[in-house]
């Protein structure tokens, strides 16, 4: 037979031990990453694993807006812009061209692409067995935005939910066209 008796001691009640969490006093990262220029902005991606960095330059000397980098697994997306630019599908075709033009690199259609700048054109691209990427024409207001992202082959499917997370939200600085204007 199983008999169940619950004890009538009374219970005594401590505060736990150790330390309690502090408050976050820092300041918290802006969900948008606004280029210096103010010429375009992005969601900065929810993962960790992604750094941003503005005004670096690139292996030519040129100035590069945004560099986003994954050092854990080698993804990058570069942000740069060209103003002028009236057609920017037929920028994305040349690009795709140009692209197409290397060797061991295989090229897909040029696609619309859905971003929050409206207008976009996109295609993506595969450099052997070794590397995936996406590259990006995207209308930011009265400028022109050009993304271009690479990763491993071995890198996890979330770095390219990520990369296509930050194009996505590819556009104009917020609140720097009128309202109802794209």
């Amino acid at each position: 037979m199983l008999s169940l008796a619950f004890s009538l001691v009374p219970a005594r009640v401590q505060a736990p031990m150790g330390h309690a969490p502090k408050p976050q006093t820092g300041l918290t990262t802006p969900k948008m990453w606004q280029d210096r220029t103010g010429q375009f902005a992005l969601e900065r991606p929810a993962a960790e694993r992604w750094m941003l960095r503005g005004g670096v330059r690139g292996p030519d000397g040129e100035a590069v807006p945004l560099l986003a980098m994954s050092q854990e697994t080698g993804a990058q997306l570069v942000v740069q812009t060209a103003d002028g630019i009236h057609d920017i599908r037929l920028l994305a075709r040349m690009l795709m061209e140009n692209l197409a033009g290397e060797s061991r690199v295989h090229v897909e259609d040029l696609q619309r692409v859905l971003a929050r700048g409206g207008e976009a054109y996109g295609f993506s691209f595969t450099v052997a067995d070794e590397v995936r990427g996406r590259v990006a024409v995207v209308r930011a207001g009265d400028h022109v935005a050009l993304a271009v992202a690479s990763w491993p082959m071995g890198a996890p499917p979330e770095v390219v939910d990520d990369v296509d997370a930050m194009i996505g939200s590819l556009g104009p600085v917020p609140g720097a066209l009128a309202p109802g204007v794209f």
